[in-house]
């Protein structure tokens, strides 16, 4: 396996296109042969990408899981599960010594390099046989250094000869961990003893959010590690809600696609060197979440990210920056061989009636259709929202993963390094207004809907109609841009959940319009407030169209491209200043949702309704009365003053009153299912 001599082990990370996420590890028939395999293992096609393991208090990554990959010709990436089948036991073990051998390579590599990162890698059954050779190649590694993970299920049925694998591996300086642990198959006292840490199966930890009994499970198992000093990692973290729930129950570490997707050696010349002091490997991918998490033990004081190039920002996703050559001139095929000469990357290009797509090329042709038919579609909608044309035809460049944007930032568009990596984590998407070009950053995003890009090709036209020179506050920018986002999708009860959050972040003194007003402060500022000020933004549109309607809005936006400024031009419609505007705003949004209420949408099942305006974390009595048909229970209301649930499934059809009531609010609504 080829390793560079001088490159940072941060510029050669980088993280796995979205396609082997969605593979799951399904299996597809391509038609292989053990041959093929054998082919692929003395060709070089065979790969490892690394899966940061993540200590959860301190958010570092010290150590990443080396993963089997075969790179295809034809078929692209194929996963072990669709390929290891094919060898037999004799390949399977020149195929294992190889991951070892190349793991234990690449983490040299690293440490040559500067980068203090250990490397975990499986033992199968198969490797326990060949535990010699196994030992032999570790002769020389640091203590510590590497770990081994052995599955309990393998321990349990191997014998006494497995059970022996973790002393002889400890002995060598390795530790061991004992992967895919359920209760049922915790290790005994003995074989405690001789390893250093548990690995929580996926199976409980994907489930343990919202199934008791995982929780459970996975706290019995944390309380059972701790008794006998052995660390513990969670396998299969794969959203915000798991992760915090593994945390508060005390697991040492996390794994899984929302602390990282597996990582790749990135094949850049050392020059290209675009994340000096970003690391990506894991932290990164959760520093909005960490940034929240410091804010709230400060106090609510802000917290300042490493952005460097103060004064370019005019909306938290519009980025003002010029290269030395107009490249939104070119022609497309141009563009096409200086995205990917610049970035090293494989795109596909197609121009739709609007505009030009550049596409990470591991994306996928259904992908490029299903966006090209959803670019022209949102420009023609925003142009009739505007009633005004996009100026010339923009520039949609998409990105599979966080760290080919910032790659793509950066050598591509002029970001510096360090800010491109910040905007990473932090963003779906940018507008580079100067360069006519919209940049996705498809990891951060819903991938099947795609409603970033009308995000940024809203901002795209607000800056059209302030002109270059002209400036709004960030929180019109993006609540603009927001409100665009969600017209069209939002549904009486979206409507209502995003006006109570906004009003419970408004409430509770954490944001005001004023905090949201700059745009070097965004990031921040939505990072404490755990990305709802993209809501309170919106509600804030929302109600000043109500006041000035759609039409003055714009005028205000025409008398900032007309030179202007903001407030004058804002006083000018609304018939207030901005500062009682921005100053009321709490006041008049509890005015306008803060009620008590009961909103409902149909539903395949009946009728989905919710209460909203309840006091949060508060009981609420649910009565729901039909013609013989009668139904109390008691609820309570979320952090937010909200519950939601579907009615219509069971009952006979007809109408229903459903009532809530509380102490403090009462609310009534008719349901016909």
């Amino acid at each position: 396996m080829k390793t560079g001599k001088s490159r940072p082990v941060i510029e050669r990370l980088a993280r796995d296109d979205v396609r082997a996420r969605a593979m799951g590890g399904q299996r597809r028939d391509l038609g292989l042969e053990e041959r093929d395999l054998a082919a692929a293992l003395a060709s070089r096609h065979l790969v490892l990408q690394y899966q940061p393991i993540v200590d959860i208090r301190g958010g570092t990554c010290r150590r990443v899981e080396a993963l089997l990959r075969w790179r295809h010709p034809r078929h692209g990436t194929i996963l072990p599960g669709e390929f290891l089948h094919l060898a037999s036991p004799t390949l399977l073990q020149s195929i294992d010594l190889w991951v070892i051998n190349a793991a234990l390579h690449q983490r040299l590599a690293w440490r040559d390099e500067g980068a203090q990162l250990g490397v975990c890698m499986n033992l199968t059954r198969h490797d326990i046989a060949q535990l010699d050779e196994i030992v032999l190649a570790l002769r020389g590694v640091e203590r510590g250094a590497v770990t081994f993970e052995l599955r309990a299920a393998d321990l349990k049925s191997l014998g006494i000869d497995a059970q022996l694998a973790p002393l002889r591996l400890a002995a060598t300086g390795a530790r061991v961990t004992l992967d895919d642990v359920t209760p049922d198959d915790a290790p005994t006292r003995g074989v405690a003893a001789t390893i250093d840490e548990i690995k929580i199966a996926r199976s409980l930890v994907t489930r343990a959010a919202g199934d008791q009994r995982a929780r459970s499970a996975v706290q019995s198992l944390v309380e059972f590690a701790g008794a006998r000093r052995l660390s513990v990692v969670a396998v299969g973290v794969e959203d915000r809600a798991t992760f915090d729930l593994v945390a508060s129950l005390g697991c040492d570490m996390a794994q899984g696609y929302w602390v990282s997707r597996p990582l790749v050696p990135d094949r850049l010349r050392p020059a290209r060197r675009w994340a000096a002091g970003l690391a990506f490997t894991g932290v990164l991918a959760f520093g909005t979440q960490v940034a929240a998490s410091n804010v709230a033990a400060a106090g609510g004081r802000a917290i300042e990210l490493p952005l460097t190039q103060g004064g370019l920002f005019s909306s938290a996703c519009c980025l003002d920056v010029s290269l030395a050559s107009d490249a939104s001139r070119l022609p497309a095929v141009k563009k096409l061989e200086q995205v990917q000469a610049r970035t090293g990357l494989p795109f596909t290009s197609s121009a739709t009636a609007r505009a030009d797509l550049f596409v990470e090329s591991s994306l996928g042709t259904d992908f490029t259709r299903t966006l090209t038919s959803k670019v022209d579609s949102d420009i023609a909608s925003l142009e009739q929202e505007f009633g005004r044309t996009l100026e010339s035809r923009p520039s949609i460049y998409i990105f599979a993963t966080r760290s080919n944007f910032a790659l793509g930032l950066q050598q591509a568009f002029g970001v510096r390094g360090p800010d491109a990596g910040v905007l990473a984590a932090a963003n779906g998407g940018i507008a580079l207004t100067r360069q006519n070009a919209i940049v996705i950053n498809l990891q951060n995003v819903n991938a099947k809907d795609l409603a970033v890009v009308r995000h940024e090709l809203t901002h795209t036209m607000v800056h059209q109609i302030i002109g270059a020179d002209g400036s709004i506050p960030t929180w019109l920018h993006e609540g603009i841009a927001t409100t665009q986002e969600r017209r069209g999708t939002d549904d009486a009860l979206a409507s209502a959940r995003n006006a109570s959050t906004a009003l419970s972040v408004l409430s509770a003194g954490s944001a005001t319009l004023e905090d949201l007003e700059p745009a070097e402060q965004w990031i921040q500022r939505n990072a404490a407030l755990g990305g709802q000020a993209y809501t309170v933004s919106a509600e804030a549109v929302r109600l000043l169209e109500e006041r000035v309607s759609r039409e003055g809005l714009l005028r205000i936006l025409d008398g900032v491209g007309g030179g202007e400024s903001f407030g004058a031009a804002f006083a000018a419609v609304a018939g207030e200043s901005l500062g009682d505007f921005e100053r009321s705003f709490p006041a008049r949004l509890a005015a306008d949702q803060g009620s008590a209420r009961v909103v409902q949408v149909q539903h395949a099942d009946g009728v989905r309704w919710s209460i909203a305006g309840f006091t949060p974390n508060k009981p609420v009595t649910i009565s729901i009365d039909g013609a013989q048909y009668k139904l109390q229970f008691e609820v309570v209301a979320d952090q937010n003053g909200m519950y939601e649930a579907v009615f219509g499934a069971t009952a006979p059809k007809g109408e229903y009153t459903l009532r809530a009531s509380s102490p403090a609010a009462d609310a009534t609504t008719t349901l016909r299912t």
